[in-house]
């Protein structure tokens, strides 16, 4: 079981405590919404388990290997995959060959082989197809040839989720994918996080302003505010929860 286990996570930033002592599980094939008010320390939890930051204290498993005493470079080799708040794609290359730079933690090239094609051009073509592939299943066939500058951005979001799905990920960790999404791109990619999460039998772990999306998708959701969990559980659970609603409203306890 791929289980994604964070236990009493702490980060601070010199005087900053901008997670503490964080715990939760998310079972495998689960979607787990992570939600709180600006600044409760939900992107900093996902560069904890991506290992762009470390932490203070704590530790996090995922499938029963130690995340934290991988190397960064290799967290992909767990599975774990993740998404940008910021699109982090190329904008020179096509909307093909940023897709088929997800796959590059699962191929044998390398920087002295790639360039000089020594031995892979056998696994490109294989790698391209596959993207290809992945790019018929998103609905972006279409734009496969065309450069990523200048697509709209709703497009480019689904084109990140595709290339993070190219290295063949259990855990796929969205960091806000819905940002910047009108109301029908909030509903459709709702429903496509849904699929694929089932086709591809992923863990999916959810960063999201978008709470109707967050609550429709979920099968649990955990609440940070001010970097500690406040409230935990399936969404009903949660939004009827008093703690949640006080730190949404940003009301004092017993305010009129």
């Amino acid at each position: 079981m791929s289980d994604l286990d964070v236990s009493d996570v702490s980060v601070r930033f010199g005087g900053i405590t901008a997670l503490d002592q964080a715990s939760f599980v998310v079972r495998s094939g689960e979607i787990c919404g992570l939600i709180g008010p600006n600044g409760a320390g939900k992107t900093t939890l996902f560069n904890v388990i991506s290992r762009i930051y470390d932490p203070s204290g704590g530790s996090i498993t995922f499938g029963g290997r130690d995340v934290l005493r991988t190397r960064p470079h290799r967290i992909s080799e767990l599975g774990i995959y993740r998404t940008f708040q910021n699109l982090a794609l190329w904008p020179g290359l096509t909307v093909l060959e940023n897709v088929m730079v997800g796959s590059h933690a699962g191929t044998r090239a390398n920087f002295v082989t790639a360039p000089l094609r020594l031995g892979t051009r056998r696994e490109e073509r294989a790698t391209a197809v596959r993207s290809f592939e992945l790019l018929q299943r998103l609905g972006l066939a279409e734009v496969a040839f065309q450069p990523a500058a200048g697509l709209p951005f709703g497009t480019l979001k689904r084109v990140e989720i595709a290339r993070a799905l190219a290295g063949n990920p259990k855990l796929l960790m969205l960091d806000e994918p819905a940002g910047g999404l009108n109301h029908a791109e909030v509903g459709e990619l709702g429903q496509l996080i849904r699929r694929l999460r089932d086709e591809f039998s992923l863990t999916v772990l959810l960063v999201e302003h978008h709470m109707a999306m967050v609550m429709g998708i979920s099968d649990k959701v955990v609440v940070l505010d001010f970097g500690r969990k406040i409230a935990e559980g399936t969404p009903q659970v949660v939004a009827k929860d008093p703690k949640v609603i006080e730190a949404y409203l940003g009301e004092a306890e017993g305010a009129a």
